[in-house]
């Protein structure tokens, strides 16, 4: 992102601009099948005019004049797509249901059933709900939140360069899997009320306290396959330890134990486990090479 670009736009803007244009004309397309269109919609396009205003602003700043100003939108438009994957994900619900109207959960528990004989989803945390072993995988699914926080902001300080490599890793990989789910609706291991009750229920100790207090209180359903939690920590293990060796081992180690965790905690259907392990390691080079490429054409 500098001033003598091509273009105003970064990679990072044009690939949000592109999953936003996707949200709008499927949105737009599907606008009858479409939940609470007449919110998403002026909002989708707020945040397009956003970003091409940022943009502008930015290109058109004298840094000599204003260093500080330049420095505060260059940080905005490096950071601005983790303050969005949160709405992009909560509002992937209003057109998870154009294309097939009734959740596809049916289709992936005979997938699970067909390899195990059982449905991991609901059998892993029911079978072993020791009370430890609970607060393992808890805390192994909620370090996600720290990661995908505490690196961007590590790299931003410490190497700036691997820090906007790493934004737009993020947020491809983010894009594809909503890509994915507005045309799948899959709901997860949750998808069995025995499962859904389960997390829901305070137990254990206090990580599987916070996951259940997260889960009541988060009205979305849908966006399970595959499983973006497991498809981000190994976009950030493969950043880390490209960058940051030693906190890319402790990474790996939490990687491990939170794609067990996706399926023992009733999240995740295994199927959706394997794809989220696909899409994040093909997502990382794939975001690289597309990042390579839009750079160079960028200037």
């Amino acid at each position: 992102m500098t001033k003598t670009s091509k273009t105003f736009l970064s990679a990072i803007d044009i690939i949000t601009l592109v999953f936003c244009g996707w949200v709008l004309l499927y949105m737009s397309i599907g606008i009858s099948r479409a939940k609470d269109a007449y919110i998403h919609i002026p909002a989708y396009i707020s945040i397009i005019l956003a970003i091409l205003l940022l943009a502008w602003l930015h290109k058109e700043l004298n840094p000599a004049l204003h260093p500080k100003w330049d420095k505060a939108l260059h940080l905005i438009r490096s950071l601005y797509p983790i303050a969005l994957f949160g709405y992009f994900f909560t509002s992937g619900y209003s057109v998870n249901q154009i294309i097939f109207t009734s959740w596809l959960d049916p289709f992936f528990m005979q997938i699970d059933q067909s390899i195990f004989g059982y449905l991991p989803s609901l059998e892993w945390g029911k079978s072993y709900s020791y009370p430890l072993l609970s607060e393992l995988f808890h805390f192994a699914y909620f370090c996600y939140y720290p990661m995908i926080v505490g690196l961007p902001l590590y790299l931003y300080l410490k190497k700036p360069a691997a820090f906007e490599e790493l934004i737009f890793n993020l947020s491809f990989v983010f894009y594809l899997c909503y890509f994915i789910y507005s045309i799948l609706p899959v709901m997860g291991g949750r998808f069995i009320p025995e499962a859904m009750e389960l997390t829901k229920t305070f137990r254990a100790g206090p990580f599987t306290h916070i996951m259940v207090f997260i889960y009541r209180n988060s009205p979305h359903l849908g966006g399970a396959f595959p499983s973006s939690h497991i498809g981000v920590a190994l976009v950030l293990t493969m950043t880390a330890l490209m960058h940051v060796r030693r906190l890319g081992y402790l990474f790996l180690v939490i990687s491990f134990f939170l794609s067990i965790a996706t399926i023992y905690c009733h999240y995740h259907w295994f199927i959706d486990a394997v794809f989220g392990l696909l899409t994040g390691i093909g997502g990382y080079y794939l975001a690289n090479f597309i990042h390579r490429k839009l750079q160079g054409a960028l200037g």
